[in-house]
């Protein structure tokens, strides 16, 4: 098993155009619960990995959510989703595994397109 989160990790140093948009076409489909649940997540996940806090672009669109407090719309969920992803995807794909049945489906489709 952790064998396979490092295969995992390794492929997500950054995200394509194309899987960019995939992973936000499914992102937009869970229910507003959903996206409430996953972004208080994913938040802490990405302020507490390892690599550090995002110093780019992507990093600035979170913390202009997050100052607006629309960090729990969907644009939020697919920026803390796509960020996530980067710094930390293990803990991503278990927070997405352990929430509700949407979240599970989203996980599943994510390892997909990676």
């Amino acid at each position: 098993m952790m064998e396979q989160k490092s295969k995992i990790e390794q492929k997500v140093e950054f995200l394509t155009d194309d899987q960019r948009r995939l992973v936000y076409a499914h992102a937009s489909k869970v229910n507003k619960d959903t996206v409430e649940e996953l972004t208080e997540g994913l938040l802490p996940i990405i302020l507490n990995s390892e690599k550090g806090l995002l110093k780019n672009e992507l990093g600035r669109v979170i913390f202009h959510l997050q100052k607006t407090e629309t960090l729990n719309s969907r644009i939020g969920l697919e920026k803390l989703l796509e960020a996530s992803l980067m710094v930390a995807p293990d803990e991503t794909y278990d927070l997405l595994e352990s929430a509700d049945q949407d979240a599970k489906e989203l996980a599943k489709k994510i390892k997909e397109i990676l």
